[in-house]
């Protein structure tokens, strides 16, 4: 999705970016429920729940927000459309999945969908 958004923005000035944070323990992965997690996992949610803050605290929070910061503040990307940026801030390829032309235009249509 991201990636034909920055492509149709191509040009106007507008540009989209994806920074990925990698882990950690957010009050959004806070507040899922049992029902969420794959139903292998659901018998050791609760352990999840304790494991969590300790694999995934504060730490993880300040890790996982540098590929975002970088992304925000560093002027020499100002400009820069249509990359990805991993959790050390480097931009790899794209994964195969999101170059795929018929993939890509097939989330899109559903979003489209989804938007009305």
């Amino acid at each position: 999705m991201s990636f034909t958004f920055a492509e149709r923005l191509t040009g106007t000035g507008v540009t989209l970016n994806v920074a990925y944070p990698g882990h950690a323990y957010t009050a959004m992965n806070q507040n899922l429920t049992t029902d969420t997690y794959p139903v292998a996992a659901r018998p050791i949610v609760p352990f999840l729940r304790l494991a969590m803050p300790v694999l995934y605290g504060h730490r993880a929070l300040v890790k996982a927000s540098r590929s975002s910061v970088h992304l925000a503040a560093t002027p020499q990307l100002e400009g820069v459309n249509q990359t990805y940026f991993n959790t050390r801030s480097q931009p790899p390829t794209w994964p195969d999945a999101v170059l795929d032309e018929h993939t890509r235009d097939t989330i899109w249509a559903m979003c489209e969908q989804l938007a009305g």
